[in-house]
C-alpha cells in the first residue's frame, strides 16, 4: 500500500528509521541512503544530484497551546491554510549564520527571483505529544522577516520568522519525496505543486481559494492576542473550576481553551461562547485536533488518535459519540464548533 502523509493525521516518531514501528523517519528514508536527522526542528532531506535539499521537514514542538500566549511561538493554522515558523537562532548562533536557517532563506530566494522549480518542497508536521508527529500540509514560500523574541537569559534575539501557505492538497506521496532526491523526478507529485512550479499559482488549503501572488505581502495575524485576568476569572468560576471533559478540579493544571482560536478570530478572544475549561493535557489534544467536540455537543475522535495511556483512552477514544455535559450557567455557540470542524479532514 502506497505511504502518504495526510494532513490532520498522526504519525507514529520512535526517533529511530530502524524501528519497523516508525512512521516518520523510517518511512521518509524508504529506499534512500540517508533520510533527515532526528534532532531539531528545521531538517533538509539530501538529494543524489544536487546540493538543494530534495525536501525540508520543519517539525513544531509547540502548537502555541499554553494558557498565555508567546510571541515566538509557531503559528500552525491549518484550518486557514497557512502557517508562520520561527528560524533557528539562539544566544550563541546569530540568525544569519545559522544553517538551516540559510536553508530556508535560500527557498525564498529562489522562489523570489522566479526560480521555482529549484524550491524544495516543505512539509511542516508539529508533536502534539511524545512519540508521535501530525501532518499540517505540503507548504510553499509567502514571505519572511526578522524579528526578536525573548532568550531565556532576558536578551532579545533576532530571529527569522517564515510564512508560509498550505498548498490544497490532503496527501503528500511518501514516494514523491523519494523520486525527488534519487533523480529530481516530480512526475509524482501533487497537482497543486506542479502549478505552483509551472504559474506561480498558489492553490491554498483548505478551500482551493488561488491567492494573489502579484508582490502584495499578506500579513497574518501571530499569537499575540490575549484575554484579560477578570475574562479567565468569571469563565472559571461559570465552570465551577473545572475541566468539562475529565471533572479534573485542580486549578493549576486547567486552561482557558478557545474552540475558534484567537490567533486566528481576535475578536472572539472574549467571547464567552467561544471558551471551554479544560485541563492542560485535554487542551493540547483538543488544540491538536486529535478530538473535537460537534455541534451537537458530541465527542468526536481523530480516527489515527490512539492512545496508549488508559487516561486517555477512558477520557476520550472510549467517549466516542458521547455528549459533553456542560454546567447550567454555560452557553457554547455550536456555529463556532460548525466553523472549527469543518478544517478537519477526518471528520
Amino acid at each position: 500500500m502506497p505511504r502518504v502523509f495526510r494532513v490532520g493525521e498522526v504519525y507514529r516518531d520512535t526517533g529511530s528509521f530502524r524501528d519497523a514501528e516508525d512512521q516518520f523517519l523510517r518511512w521518509i528514508r524508504g529506499p534512500l541512503t540517508s533520510g533527515i536527522k532526528n534532532a531539531g526542528g528545521i531538517r533538509d532531506l539530501g538529494a543524489d544530484r544536487s546540493e538543494t535539499p530534495a525536501a525540508l521537514v520543519l517539525v513544531s514542538n509547540d502548537t502555541g497551546v499554553s494558557q498565555h500566549d508567546d510571541p515566538w511561538e509557531d503559528t500552525l493554522a491549518v484550518n486557514a491554510g497557512y502557517v508562520s515558523y520561527w528560524g533557528d537562532a539562539k544566544e550563541n548562533v546569530r540568525y544569519d549564520e545559522s544553517t538551516q536557517n540559510k536553508k530556508i532563506k535560500d527557498t525564498f530566494d529562489r522562489a523570489a527571483s522566479g526560480r521555482r522549480e529549484e524550491v524544495p518542497p516543505i512539509l511542516v508536521f508539529r508533536k502534539p505529544e511524545s512519540g508521535v508527529v501530525e501532518f499540517c500540509g505540503l507548504c510553499v514560500p509567502d514571505h519572511f522577516e526578522v524579528r526578536t523574541y525573548q532568550g531565556d537569559s532576558g536578551a532579545q534575539i533576532p530571529n527569522y520568522r517564515f510564512h508560509f501557505s498550505i498548498l490544497n492538497t490532503q496527501s503528500v506521496p511518501v514516494s514523491w519525496l523519494h523520486g525527488r532526491a534519487q533523480m529530481n523526478d516530480d512526475s509524482e507529485a501533487p497537482d497543486v505543486w506542479k502549478r505552483w512550479v509551472e504559474a506561480g499559482e498558489i492553490s491554498q488549503w483548505p478551500t482551493g481559494q488561488t491567492l494573489d501572488t502579484g508582490g502584495r505581502i499578506r500579513r497574518y495575524e501571530t499569537t499575540e492576542t490575549t484575554v484579560s485576568e477578570a475574562f479567565r476569572t468569571e469563565t472559571f468560576e461559570r465552570y465551577n473550576h473545572t475541566c468539562v471533559i475529565t471533572g479534573i478540579g485542580e486549578e493549576q493544571l486547567l486552561d482557558l481553551a478557545h474552540i475558534l482560536p484567537r490567533s486566528q478570530r481576535p475578536e472572539l478572544a472574549e467571547h464567552a461562547e467561544n471558551v471551554l475549561v479544560l485541563n492542560s493535557l485535554h487542551h493540547r489534544a483538543f488544540d491538536a485536533a486529535l478530538f473535537t467536540i460537534d455541534s451537537e455537543q458530541r465527542i468526536r475522535t481523530s480516527p489515527a488518535f490512539e492512545p496508549a495511556h488508559p487516561f486517555l483512552r477512558e477520557t476520550i477514544s472510549e467517549k466516542e459519540g458521547e455528549r459533553v455535559t456542560f454546567p447550567p450557567e454555560v452557553q457554547v455557540r455550536s456555529g463556532f464548533f460548525e466553523q472549527l470542524n469543518a478544517g478537519l479532514s477526518w471528520l
